[in-house]
């Protein structure tokens, strides 16, 4: 593993090690359901996802457990897109599932370039701007127009989240010495 693979790794550990360590106000039927960190790939998302749905399934019944499902596949797939791929070909991750008092919340987070923070912060800021039927309409505009990014997406991923989430997806960047960005997205699901 490279120095920037494993300096990658090590930021992803820190900051799922403080999520874990978040506190829920000592109410048991509230926490983490589900963490992982490491690499993303097509047969690591099956995985991730049955875990995911069971536990949903366990503490939200199926409707919530086919919702949390979608904005899991959707944070996945896309840290694939655009997150930083290491040397051995893999995007690192850091992914969390809990249960708080609002719902609940799938964190995950991932390295990206300058470039790709200014892309997400925009189109993060303009979806979250939406109201609900400006984000349908533009979610249905986006589906019929069809035409791929370069990063082989239509666009959908981010607008598709907004949807499922109970208010705006918040996310955050933190910065560090060699340019690169720790992009976190929490999504909330009632």
């Amino acid at each position: 593993m490279s120095s920037y693979a494993s300096d990658n790794l090590r930021v992803l550990q820190r900051e799922l090690k403080t999520v874990l360590q978040k506190d829920h106000g000592g109410e048991d039927r509230f926490g983490t359901l589900l963490s992982y960190i490491g690499p993303v790939d097509s047969a690591g998302m099956e995985g991730l996802l049955a875990l995911a749905e069971k536990s949903a399934a366990a503490s939200g019944g199926r409707t919530m457990m086919k919702r949390i499902g979608n904005v899991l596949i959707e944070c996945l797939q896309n840290v694939m897109r655009h997150g930083l791929i290491e040397g051995d070909g893999f995007t690192q991750l850091y992914l969390t599932l809990e249960s708080t008092p609002v719902g609940f919340q799938v964190q995950c987070g991932n390295m990206v370039d300058p470039e790709m923070r200014q892309h997400l912060t925009e189109r993060l800021i303009d979806i979250n701007s939406m109201d609900e039927d400006t984000l349908r309409k533009t979610y249905i505009e986006t589906l019929c127009n069809g035409q791929l990014s370069d990063k082989g997406g239509a666009g959908l991923g981010l607008l598709s989240l907004a949807k499922k989430a109970t208010g705006p997806i918040d996310f955050r960047f933190e910065s560090h010495e060699d340019g690169r960005e720790l992009f976190t997205l929490i999504v909330t699901i009632r």
